[in-house]
């Protein structure tokens, strides 16, 4: 039987490989749905609701945007039942279209629950590491 760790790294390696495939149809039932979503940027801006975010990632994505978690570093939390936090280094490479994109290393943390049919992510919390 998998454990919450084993199913929420799951689930956030389908989340990296969505955005990293720009895929719209993987990525959109991996996020909460609802207006309850939240998503905090590199640049300390809150996006609200799941409808927001993915306008926003459309957005990113015409630019570059591509994860690298340093998967042998990422935590997992169980904080209450169905309800789990992970943590994770990622380099994270983005720019707006036609710029030149550098690498930044970000900690992500996000807010995972359970639903029926497996994990989603429900919020997430990004820090830029100086």
């Amino acid at each position: 039987m998998a454990t919450v760790q084993d199913e929420v790294s799951a689930t956030f390696r389908q989340f990296v490989a969505a955005q990293n495939a720009h895929d719209e149809t993987a990525l959109t039932p991996l996020l909460r749905a609802g207006p309850e979503f939240f998503w905090v940027t590199t640049t300390a801006v809150t996006v609200w609701g799941r409808d927001a975010a993915m306008a926003r990632f459309r957005t990113n994505w015409q630019g570059q945007w591509h994860l690298a978690p340093d998967f042998d570093a990422l935590r997992v939390v169980e904080v209450a039942p169905d309800v789990a936090m992970l943590h994770v280094p990622v380099m994270a490479t983005f720019a707006p279209h036609g710029q030149p994109a550098t690498p930044n290393a970000v900690k992500w943390s996000g807010v995972f629950a359970r639903v029926e049919g497996g994990w989603t992510v429900a919020a997430i919390l990004l820090a830029t590491v100086p």
